[in-house]
């Protein structure tokens, strides 16, 4: 660099003398601008070529199976009158973000070294940015369906609101993609001559400053704000609702927290954060935030692994066939270990769920069946006067 000073926006965050995962710099001359030692002290972080991509390594490995067999069983096991369409849209949402991740733990890895050219850094950061929103509003739909079911129940039923809620995905989706848009038609990819690599979205020119300000701003406001709020409405209403029918709602109460503690959990760090970086960048440094909020991005990231304990308890397609899935792995484990000992097992009650054979049949209250051994010596013979 012969000791010239490279400005350039930072995804329109300051930087400043901050040293967490072996990060340096300094203060930003300008207006999200920061200089090139900066810039490139944070490229070099333990932070981001070592944390992130395991984080985000742990995500693919769970959140792939998971989402990919949820999808499977949510297609198979369909139910128009449940929630399982948006929750089947929600675990696709999960699917495509889980089959970018390994580009983008290669470029965290390679030392935020992009080498898969620009459109596909562009697909990858608005799969990134879509995935969270997409999943904020299947989460609020998710939200107000149990509101309507519950406060409203005969407001609509049968195919019309099967036609209704089959609209609504495909109008998030449209919206989304709308919403995404501008990361598509956008350069994110810069070279760091300095440390000879491209970065994909971490480092953009300072003419795409205030464009992502006004972007970001909105993307907020519409895509978090909003269904925040509505989400928080329709579970405040359906929570007075149960609790004031009793026990035997109970569960369905849990359920409902579980959904919003998802919720809270994977989306407000990072957005608030988000907001929080715009609404001040005309007051100077905020590089603390800058770093946990690339962290809170990593952790909202965990929602696809949380996703798929959302299905189980909401969806009962998902639970009838992840417990028949477990008996019918049960049944043959035991089968095998029969043959293998030369005993056989005979069940204390059989029904007919038709998930297992007939010998391999549990209760349909989920207890598992009691096994006999009974020694299989031949028999003792007999004389014929007898």
């Amino acid at each position: 660099m012969g000791g010239h000073i490279l400005t350039l926006a930072w995804h329109g965050f300051l930087i400043c003398p901050f040293n967490p995962f072996g990060l340096q710099g300094t203060c930003c001359a300008g207006l999200a601008t920061c200089p090139s030692a900066s810039v490139e002290a944070f490229l070099n972080s333990t932070l981001t070529t070592r944390l992130l991509p395991a984080l985000y390594s742990v995500i693919l490995l769970v959140g792939l199976p998971a989402n990919a067999l949820a999808c499977w069983v949510l297609v198979t096991n369909f139910r128009r009158c449940s929630s399982t369409l948006f929750l089947l849209n929600l675990a696709s949402a999960d699917l495509l973000f889980v089959l970018l991740l390994p580009f983008k733990i290669s470029y965290h890895f390679l030392g935020n070294h992009w080498l898969f050219g620009e459109y596909l850094c562009r697909i990858m950061v608005a799969f990134f940015y879509g995935n969270m929103y997409s999943s904020i509003l299947f989460f609020t739909c998710i939200g107000l369906e149990r509101y309507i079911s519950v406060v409203h129940p005969f407001l609509w039923k049968g195919s019309t609101w099967t036609l209704c809620k089959a609209g609504i995905c495909v109008g998030i989706w449209l919206v989304v993609g709308l919403g995404m848009s501008p990361l598509l038609f956008h350069p994110q990819t810069s070279h760091i001559s300095s440390l000879n690599i491209t970065t994909c979205h971490d480092v953009l020119g300072k003419n795409e400053h205030m464009f992502l300000v006004y972007y970001f701003l909105s993307l907020v406001g519409l895509g978090f704000g909003l269904p925040f709020v509505l989400m928080i409405i329709s579970y405040s209403c359906i929570l007075v609702r149960l609790l004031a029918k009793g026990r035997r709602y109970r569960q369905v109460v849990r359920i409902l927290a579980l959904v919003l503690l998802v919720f809270i959990v994977c989306f407000t760090p990072s957005n608030v954060l988000l907001f929080i970086h715009y609404m001040m960048e005309a007051t100077g440094c905020n590089n603390i935030t800058y770093i946990l909020y690339t962290l809170a991005l990593v952790f909202g990231a965990f929602n696809n692994c949380f996703d798929p304990f959302i299905y189980f308890y909401v969806s009962q397609d998902f639970r009838d066939w992840v417990r028949g899935a477990g008996i019918c792995c049960l049944g043959r484990l035991e089968t095998s270990v029969e043959r293998a000992s030369g005993k056989a097992a005979l069940p204390l009650r059989s029904t007919g769920t038709g998930l297992c054979p007939p010998h391999l049949q549990p209760f349909q209250d989920g207890v598992l069946w009691l096994s006999i051994l009974i020694p299989t010596s031949p028999p003792v013979p007999t004389s014929p006067d007898s």
